[in-house]
């Protein structure tokens, strides 16, 4: 006796400002990995959408739930994830997923920073080189974990940072 009425979707789309700042990050040889909870499909369209990935690229090695990428030998982790100076996303992740992902990267000479908001997001702020917490929507225990907080929660503010710094650093040698 039930009648279909419609379908509602949703989309919680990246800020404007995202994309551009991606690809300053590819410009200046940051690379950037995405680590998220949402669903692998869900993951690599936001990752393409904001420029980690390019439409038609394959992501073959470059996109794996939490449980696949650990289920691989240790060995062929490290050298996925070290190998590729492209973007990755890792969908599906657990806490210690994220903090193993940060010190596999730390493992490898990589200066790792990790932004998050939330409680399971803690263990990896804390082990990276520089941990980042969003401000507005963070709980108390990221900032507390983080060494950085930022005040307007945008990842463009990261990339806008990283840009001065490193000009104050050149001037800095400079002078």
């Amino acid at each position: 006796g039930m009648v279909f009425v419609g379908l509602v979707g949703i989309k919680d789309p990246a800020r404007p400002e995202v994309a551009p700042a991606i690809e300053a990050c590819g410009t200046a040889g940051i690379r950037v990995v995405m680590i998220t909870g949402d669903t692998q499909p869900t993951a690599e369209a936001i990752a393409k959408e904001i420029g980690i990935f390019t439409k038609g690229e394959s992501l073959k090695n470059k996109s794996f739930t939490g449980a696949e990428f650990f289920a691989l030998p240790e060995k062929k982790r490290e050298a996925l994830l070290t190998a590729s100076r492209g973007g990755m996303v890792f969908a599906r992740t657990e806490p210690r997923d994220k903090q193993q992902l940060v010190k596999i990267l730390s493992k490898a000479g990589e200066v790792t920073a990790m932004t998050g908001d939330g409680v399971n997001d803690a263990p990896a702020l804390k082990q990276a080189a520089i941990g980042v917490a969003m401000g507005i929507a963070g709980t108390e225990v990221a900032k507390e974990a983080s060494d950085m907080v930022l005040a307007d929660d945008n990842f463009a503010t990261i990339v806008a940072a990283v840009e001065e710094g490193r000009s104050i650093y050149s001037n800095m040698k400079a002078f």
